[in-house]
């Protein structure tokens, strides 16, 4: 019986389709034929969105530039932030698109589970962690009127489908380099406040890298945090080659530190 999901979720910069594909891989191959065939794994895939007016802009100035593959990476990551959270309102929004491409995995790893004990693992990398915070944070509000797909009426074939989408199946939150402080860390400590706790199981780890700019520690940001977010793991994303510098921002789920514990995860709860 298939009674576990596993969504992921991608961060800033350039991402092509299918990104999670070596990833859920090497996931099955660890977990074998019997447990792996219990696993319902559905990826997030929001890039085109942004992704073809930022690929046109950057050919318009590029021969103009110099530092061009960081250029770019900054471009795209900083770009993506932007245009997400800068425009909530109305259905043609990044904001609202985004969040209904998470809603379909939300219901899509629904429809493949059975049971009535359904439970979600999620994995989301960098910006992915906003984008899944702004989602969760609207899916549990009803005042004020909430943004994004949760501002209109939406129709769920049972009362549990849309429990499940809003979130209140998911037993475990990974964050992998996680960058929610640069959007909240210029409030007041009292004003900054994360998710509701969606069920009393529910768990949120957060790993990061020191050396990685993008990726940040989240008890910190405030009690509320602090209350919510079980840990804060500090590890050395990309090992000798990477992990001492910035680039370690891309190597979380290659590093044995954060799959480890994801594999202990999915073996408590499938």
């Amino acid at each position: 019986m298939k009674r576990l999901g596993l969504i992921v979720l991608h961060g800033m910069g350039e991402t092509k389709r299918g990104y999670a594909d070596r990833f859920f891989s090497w996931i099955s191959s660890r977990l074998g034929a019997a447990d792996s065939a219990r696993l319902v794994m559905q990826q997030v895939y929001y890039q085109d969105i942004l992704q073809a007016n930022e690929e046109a802009y950057f050919q318009r100035v590029q021969q103009h530039i110099d530092w061009k593959k960081l250029r770019k990476f900054m471009l795209y990551g900083i770009c993506d932030a932007a245009s997400l959270e800068s425009q909530k309102v109305g259905q043609d929004s990044p904001y609202y698109i985004a969040q209904q491409r998470i809603l379909q995995a939300f219901r899509d790893v629904y429809r493949g589970l059975e049971g009535d004990d359904r439970k979600l693992i999620i994995v989301a990398q960098s910006l992915g962690g906003q984008v899944l915070s702004n989602y969760l944070w609207d899916a549990s509000r009803t005042s004020p009127p909430p943004h994004g797909v949760w501002s209109g009426p939406l129709e769920f074939a049972s009362a549990g489908e849309e429990d499940f989408c809003r979130g209140k199946s998911i037993a475990r939150l990974n964050t992998t380099g996680c960058n929610i402080p640069i959007f909240v860390a210029g409030r007041n400590r009292s004003d900054i406040k994360p998710i509701p706790r969606p069920n009393s199981y529910f768990e949120w780890h957060n790993f990061y890298d020191e050396d990685d700019v993008l990726g940040w520690p989240l008890r910190a940001l405030s009690d509320d945090y602090a209350a919510l977010v079980k840990a804060d793991h500090q590890i050395n994303s990309g090992g000798l080659l990477t992990g001492f510098n910035p680039l370690s921002h891309s190597n979380y789920w290659d590093d044995k530190d954060f799959l480890r514990p994801l594999l202990d995860q999915i073996r408590q709860h499938i």
